[in-house]
């Protein structure tokens, strides 16, 4: 006679816990979509499984300022001016807010995705980012038509390492579905509109039309903006669809306009405009 040892094995190992625990907080998220706390829920929800420090929902706009959604409160380590400081005209020199401007793309993005080559040397990088995010950024993107794009921004002052990498794009499809749903609630009237627009800010006006004090053209305006947030002269090159001696030759021309000789000046007359 012979006695079986029969291995009951549990329902569900670690991995599975947690998967449900998961879908049972996106379930959660859906339910809350028309809840003014939305946003706040949904980033508790992301923060349950990935280390961030600040967090801001944002619509990218070509034409105007980006309108901040909702954002980290100061028990959370954002600084309120920091954020007034962005929608001034910060935004303009901010690598996320290029590249969606430049090709409105979904998915999880990098600060390495999309910062220029010289971004850690800029101004912007020293006075604004490092004030601000500190090490590293990802974000969601969304978008919404020709103009607009719908982002979640994670801030951390620790970059983020392959595992929280592999988390973001394996949580993607989920994210970005809600985004996408929770702009049926989203307002966009007037009351809450984010500021006017900087005065280098790129718009369909003639150049006349622009403020006398920084009479620069089109082009000047994206040369210099693009040069403020760490881009090269190849880069902007690429990035324009010119030549590396168009893009010095319009240098030259927005210097002598401005009556500065280095890209500090130009730094200090970005910051005052924004005032």
């Amino acid at each position: 006679m012979t006695s079986e040892t029969h291995l009951v094995t549990p329902p569900y190992d670690q991995t599975s816990l947690e998967s449900l625990a998961w879908h049972r907080a996106f379930g959660g998220l859906v339910t809350a979509l028309d809840n003014a706390d939305f946003w706040l829920a949904a980033v508790r929800t992301i923060g349950m499984h990935l280390t961030f420090d600040t967090w801001v929902a944002l619509i990218f706009h070509h034409h105007r300022p980006p309108r901040i959604l909702a954002e980290s409160d100061e028990d959370d380590g954002a600084d309120d001016a920091l954020f007034q400081d962005y929608q001034r005209g910060l935004y303009l020199l901010d690598p996320f807010y290029i590249d969606a401007k430049g090709c409105a793309r979904e998915g999880v993005y990098t600060l390495a995705d999309v910062a220029p080559q010289c971004f850690r040397h800029t101004e912007y990088y020293q006075r604004y980012f490092q004030r601000n995010i500190v090490a590293d950024e990802v974000q969601f993107n969304c978008p919404l038509d020709a103009e607009r794009t719908l982002c979640l921004s994670l801030g951390s002052t620790r970059t983020f390492d392959h595992a929280a990498l592999g988390l973001l794009s394996l949580i993607q499809p989920w994210v970005l579905a809600l985004m996408r749903q929770r702009m049926h609630f989203e307002f966009e009237g007037e009351e809450g509109a984010p500021p006017g627009p900087h005065p280098w800010h790129p718009r369909p006006s003639a150049p006349s039309e622009l403020d006398s004090r920084y009479a620069l053209t089109e082009r000047e305006r994206e040369v210099s903006q693009l040069m403020l947030g760490g881009s090269s002269t190849k880069e902007i090159a690429c990035r324009l669809a010119i030549s590396i001696e168009t893009v010095r030759a319009h240098k030259k021309h927005l210097y002598a306009k401005l009556g500065i000789n280095s890209q500090s000046e130009l730094f200090s007359l970005f910051w005052q405009a924004r005032r």
